[in-house]
């Protein structure tokens, strides 16, 4: 049973690191290409479409959260709050 468990708790941090991955991608870069090695494809960030702000907000988030303590809560309400206001400022200028 113990050998059971292992595989499925590595299966879950495979999962749970690719979607990290597949996520700060795609919040960071506004585009992304595929890139094929072979029998595997990989998306490729462009690096001209890089979203500083983004990056900015995503930096600041990952300080809070293990240099400060920041709670989930109070961090993902800060976060949506400030991605908010970034949005509506990139809307209206």
């Amino acid at each position: 049973m113990t050998s059971a468990l292992a595989a499925v708790t590595a299966a879950v941090v495979g999962v749970i690191l690719n979607l990290a991955i597949w996520f700060a991608l795609h919040t960071v870069f506004q585009e992304l290409r595929p890139l094929s090695l072979g029998p595997i494809q990989v998306d490729w960030p462009v690096w001209g479409s890089l979203d500083v702000a983004a990056l900015v907000l995503s930096a600041g988030a990952i300080v809070a959260a293990f240099k400060f303590k920041v709670g989930m809560a109070k961090l993902l309400g800060v976060c949506a709050a400030a991605g908010f206001a970034l949005h509506i400022v990139s809307v209206i200028g």
